[in-house]
């Protein structure tokens, strides 16, 4: 992961002052990003392995209100899932431009206060009401500077009708590098992360629950620019495994993994 290019960023090498800002721009500019996530996907049953792999890509907008808060909606949105079942790529036009609401404070802290409601060809394909847990780097208190490492700890729960999920991320963080991004100085920030999951809900069209205990750890940079305080770039891969058990018109255990890759980029 350490060695893959940027595709739509030219990064050479830079000087920046010994010390830099630690906190997201202010400015009520309209933000723009391009992200692409993409998993791969084992369930391992008593009769056998069922694989599904699947892939999201969209152009997302975000906009800073007065305080912590922001919104943020989709600009393009397409989902493709491969499984047992063969492919599905649901519409996703009435899911453009409904509004996340959030607090996102001046270290890339968010808590969501009210996500979208999702149209039905979406349900049970994809957990978009969550894009925003872990999205942008998490900065320290003091001054970014090469060299400079920190830890920070996230817990995320959510608990909303029939469904709960419960998210714990350490991540350890260093600056590796300074960098340019066209002509804005900007700094290169490894990552690595430990998670644990809870993850319950229905099976959507079954009778059926499932309850997913999962761990893993993900590996991956970010490209931040300290003067302007945004967000450039992000990279990652990571692995989630652990059990599943299935209650309702069938009792079943399973062993699920997850791989995946995802890459966001700032936009003009």
């Amino acid at each position: 992961m350490s060695r893959i290019l940027l595709s739509s960023v030219l990064l050479l090498a830079c000087t920046l002052p010994a010390t830099a800002q630690s906190s997201y721009s202010t400015s009520r500019d309209t933000l723009r990003f391009r992200e692409t996530t993409q998993l791969r996907i084992k369930l391992t049953m008593p009769q056998g392995e069922m694989p599904a792999t699947a892939e999201q890509r969209s152009t997302i907008s975000l906009v800073r209100l007065p305080g912590d808060s922001a919104h943020a909606w989709y600009d393009s949105l397409a989902i493709s899932a491969s499984g047992p079942q063969g492919e599905q790529r649901p519409a996703t036009d009435s899911a453009l431009k409904l509004p996340f609401r959030m607090e996102l404070d001046a270290r890339g802290r968010v808590k969501n206060v009210k996500a979208p409601t999702w149209p039905a060809s979406l349900q049970g394909v994809s957990d978009l009401s969550h894009q925003f847990d872990d999205f942008f780097l998490r900065l320290p208190a003091q001054p970014l500077k090469v060299g400079l490492a920190w830890s920070d700890t996230t817990i995320q729960t959510d608990s909303t009708g029939e469904r709960f999920s419960r998210w714990v991320r350490t991540a350890d963080y260093r600056v590796e590098r300074d960098t340019t991004v066209g002509e804005t100085a900007a700094l290169v920030v490894r990552m690595k992360q430990k998670m644990t999951a809870r993850v319950a809900g229905p099976v959507p069209n079954q009778p059926m629950r499932t309850d997913a205990q999962l761990t893993g750890e993900e590996d991956g940079f970010f490209v931040f620019a300290p003067k302007t305080g945004r967000l450039i770039a992000r990279r990652r891969e990571g692995k989630l495994e652990g059990p599943v058990k299935a209650s309702g018109a069938m009792e079943m255990e399973m062993n699920q993994s997850i791989s995946y890759t995802g890459a966001v980029d700032a936009i003009k």
